[in-house]
């Protein structure tokens, strides 16, 4: 059985910098990666966030960065205001 050797362009098509594989998210967190949001970085990232809700469309730019600034949003609630 012989093997297709794919080019780089079809390895990364579609990728985001949340997918791993096309069929896998990969999740890291802000302490693996060794940072940590600080209180100002959470404020920022709300008023941020509630300039884009309204605006930001899926697949777009904006909505990539909605999505990536409510994943960092919950992170540090999930860490400071635990239920």
């Amino acid at each position: 059985m012989s093997k297709k050797r794919l080019s780089e362009k079809d390895l990364v098509e579609g990728m985001t910098p949340y997918t791993a594989h096309v069929d896998e998210l990969a999740a890291v967190t802000l302490e693996e990666l060794g940072l940590e949001l600080s209180e100002s970085d959470y404020k920022a990232a709300l008023k941020r966030i509630e300039s884009l809700f309204d605006a930001a469309e899926p697949g777009t730019p904006e909505g990539e960065e909605l999505e990536r600034l409510a994943a960092l949003v919950e992170e540090y609630e999930e860490k400071h205001f635990p239920i």
